[in-house]
């Protein structure tokens, strides 16, 4: 009789939460309709655009199944989660912070990090990146590179959507593949960009690109300087 209350009493429970289901639709709105679209051959219900999916979380007080209708559905991204490295560059000037100094390289256990520097026409070294490339199937998304970097020019994003139909060159991010703009890591980590930390990372970053421009003038103003003589002369 003992086993027989048991299998009854796991059945209840089963069948109680298959209730409490459709209790939570009907308190959200959602009992007469459906939350996702589909490849239906008949389909009332059309699928939220990009970007306008329904949110859902899943805590304590949640009841019944959860099930996520995911990509109609997603969970909430939270902002310490890290997938993939990106470059970030100035909105003010443009300016790509990255100097090319290959510390990241360095420092990345699978080795997916390579880049070259790139050089002027006089073929003197600039600090700026030529080249750059992450293998994105071989990044093990630990973040040393953003941690190790002088100039606060690498970041973790939170992209986790890269399945494609090819592996072998899509998944090999370039330069241009892999730059973003301080406005979107600040929109992506709002904590982190107003955190203390990060603001003064960020002014010592401005000193060092600050003290470049410097450097870059007062080059120019000598050579404008030992240029000026010779034009009074002429």
């Amino acid at each position: 009789m003992s086993i027989g209350q048991g299998v009854l009493r796991g059945h209840w429970v089963t069948l109680s939460r298959f209730i409490l289901t459709f209790t939570r639709d009907f308190r959200d709105g959602f009992a007469f309709k459906r939350r996702a679209g589909g490849s239906l051959l008949v389909d009332f219900f059309q699928a939220p655009a990009r970007g306008e999916e329904r949110v859902v979380r899943q805590d304590a007080a949640t009841d019944g199944l959860f099930t996520v209708e995911y990509p109609e559905e997603r969970l909430p991204v939270y902002e310490r989660f890290r997938m993939l490295p990106v470059l970030v560059y100035d909105d003010e000037d443009g300016n790509v912070r990255c100097t090319s100094c290959n510390i990241c390289a360095k420092v990345c256990p699978p080795q997916c990090i390579w880049m070259s520097q790139a050089k002027s026409p006089k073929g003197t070294v600039v600090p700026l990146p030529e080249d750059f490339f992450i293998d994105m199937d071989v990044c093990m998304n630990c973040g040393l590179c953003a941690e190790y970097c002088p100039f606060d020019a690498i970041k973790m994003d939170q992209n986790f959507e890269l399945a494609n139909y090819e592996r072998h060159q899509t998944h090999i991010f370039s330069l241009q593949d892999l730059l973003v703009s301080s406005a979107y890591y600040s929109k992506t980590h709002p904590e982190a960009w107003s955190g203390a930390e990060e603001t003064a990372e960020r002014a010592k970053v401005a000193k060092k690109k600050d003290q470049r421009l410097q450097k870059a003038l007062g080059g120019v103003a000598r050579t404008a300087a030992k240029a000026s003589p010779q034009a009074v002369e002429a």
